[in-house]
C-alpha cells in the first residue's frame, strides 16, 4: 500500500514519528473548529430539520476523529501487520515473478492503488463541494440585496453551528472569516478521512489477498508431478495459512472498534440526513450528499470486504478438500488436516466481537436506518399536527 504509507508517514503514523504533530494538529482544529462549538454553543437554528442535519454532521465527523485516533494509538499492531503481510508476500512468490501468486499480487495492488487515489482525490474535492453552494447563495443575496430594506440578511453556512459568539449568519465580515477558517477544518477531516478510510478498507483487502494467496499455493500443490515430493510445499502452505490468520487477528484488533463506531454512527447519521433530506429540497442538498456518499463508501467497503474476507477463508479448505489428501501417506494427511480445522472456522472482520462484519450487515443497517427515519418523521408530523390544533 505504497500510497496510503506515505500519507501516514506524512503525519507520523508510519516510521518517522517526528512529523505525528501533524496528526494532533489536524485533530485538534476539527475539535476546535467544528465539535466544540456544535456541542457547545448549539446549532444556531430551532428548526427541527436544521438541528437533524447539524447532528449529522457532529455525528460524522466525531465518529471520523475519533476511528482515526483509535488507529493512531494501534501504531504497533499495525506496523506488525504491514511486517507480516511483507513476509506472507515474500513466501507465497518465493522470487518467482511469473507464478500465480505474484500475478494475484500485482493484479490486486494495481486495484487497490486506484481506489486509494480516486478516494484521496475525491476527498480533496470534497471541501469544495460541500461549501460552494452556501458561498454562491450567501454573495448572490448580498450583492443583489435591497440596502434600504429594513430586512436583515440570514447567509447560508456550510455547516448548521454556532462559532464563538460571532454573527455568522448576518454580519457578512464575521461570515467571510468563519468561511475561511471553517475550510481549513474541512480540509482537516478530508485528510483525515483519507488516513482513515483508505487505510482501514485496504487493510482488510489484503487479508483476503493473504487467504486468497493461500488457495492459489493449495491449486499449484495439485499440479506438481507425482514423484516430487509434496511435503515441504505442503508445510509451507500450512505455515502460510497460519501467518494469513495472523494478519486477519492483527486487522480485526485494530478495526473492531472503528467498524462498530462506524456502524453505529451510520444508523443516527443516514436517520437524520434522510430526515432533513425528507423537508429540504433545495440547493443545501449538495452538502449533505457529498457526506452521505463519504459515509456510503466507507460503510459498504467494510461489509463488502468483510464477505469477501470470510469467503476467501472459507475457499482454502475448499481447495484443499477437492485434493486427494485420503490417497496421501498419514504424515501429510496430518498437515491437510490442520488447514482443514482451521478453514472450517468463520474468519472475518467483527463489530466489537458482536457480529462478523458482511454484505447482509450492510442490507440490515440500510433498513434499520429507514425505519428508524419512519418513526421519528411520524413523530415530528404528530407533533407539529398537535400544536396546530393546540393554536
Amino acid at each position: 500500500m505504497p500510497f496510503c504509507l506515505r500519507i501516514l508517514r506524512s503525519v507520523g503514523l508510519w516510521e518517522n514519528r517526528k512529523y505525528f504533530y501533524r496528526f494532533v494538529f489536524a485533530c485538534f482544529w476539527i475539535g476546535c473548529i467544528i465539535l466544540f462549538p456544535k456541542a457547545v454553543f448549539g446549532m444556531g437554528s430551532n428548526r427541527f430539520d436544521s438541528m437533524a442535519k447539524g447532528w449529522s454532521e457532529f455525528i460524522y465527523q466525531a465518529n471520523l476523529v475519533g476511528a482515526a485516533v483509535i488507529f493512531a494509538a494501534k501504531g504497533t499492531c499495525f506496523k506488525q501487520l504491514i511486517e507480516l503481510l511483507a513476509r506472507i508476500i515474500d513466501e507465497a512468490t518465493d522470487n518467482d515473478l511469473t507464478g500465480n501468486c505474484y500475478k494475484e499480487i500485482r493484479r490486486q495492488n494495481g486495484q487497490i492503488d486506484k481506489f486509494a487515489k480516486f478516494y484521496g482525490i475525491y476527498c480533496c474535492i470534497c471541501p469544495m463541494l460541500f461549501s460552494i453552494s452556501s458561498i454562491i447563495t450567501t454573495n448572490i443575496q448580498y450583492f443583489t440585496a435591497d440596502r434600504n430594506s429594513s430586512e436583515e440578511l440570514k447567509f447560508e453556512i456550510p455547516m448548521e453551528q454556532k462559532f464563538y459568539g460571532m454573527h455568522v449568519r448576518t454580519n457578512y465580515l464575521h461570515y467571510n472569516i468563519f468561511l475561511a477558517i471553517s475550510m481549513t477544518s474541512y480540509y482537516c477531516c478530508a485528510f483525515v478521512s483519507v488516513v482513515k478510510v483508505s487505510t482501514m478498507i485496504i487493510m482488510v483487502k489484503y487479508c483476503s489477498l493473504a487467504f486468497r494467496l493461500v488457495a492459489i499455493q493449495v491449486q499449484d500443490l495439485s499440479q506438481l508431478p507425482q514423484n516430487t515430493p509434496k511435503t515441504p510445499k505442503l508445510i509451507r502452505i500450512v505455515n502460510l495459512h497460519n501467518n494469513a490468520f495472523e494478519v486477519t487477528d492483527l486487522a480485526e484488533e485494530i478495526l473492531c472498534f472503528p467498524v462498530m463506531m462506524q456502524f453505529m454512527s451510520t444508523v443516527l447519521f443516514w436517520c437524520t440526513t434522510m430526515l432533513y433530506m425528507s423537508t429540504n429540497l433545495d440547493y443545501t442538498l449538495l452538502n449533505v450528499l457529498v457526506i452521505f456518499f463519504l459515509s456510503m463508501i466507507e460503510t459498504y467497503g467494510y461489509s463488502y470486504l468483510g464477505s469477501q474476507l470470510t469467503d476467501e477463508a472459507a475457499a482454502v479448505g475448499a481447495a484443499i478438500y477437492d485434493l486427494p489428501w485420503y490417497n496421501e501417506p498419514p504424515e501429510l494427511q496430518r498437515q491437510y488436516r490442520l488447514v482443514l480445522q482451521r478453514s472450517q472456522l468463520e474468519t472475518g472482520i467483527t463489530a466489537a466481537k458482536f457480529f462478523i462484519v458482511g454484505i447482509d450487515k450492510f442490507g440490515s443497517l440500510a433498513q434499520m436506518s429507514y425505519s428508524y427515519y419512519l418513526v421519528l418523521k411520524d413523530t415530528l408530523t404528530m407533533r407539529i399536527e398537535n400544536g396546530m390544533m393546540q393554536d
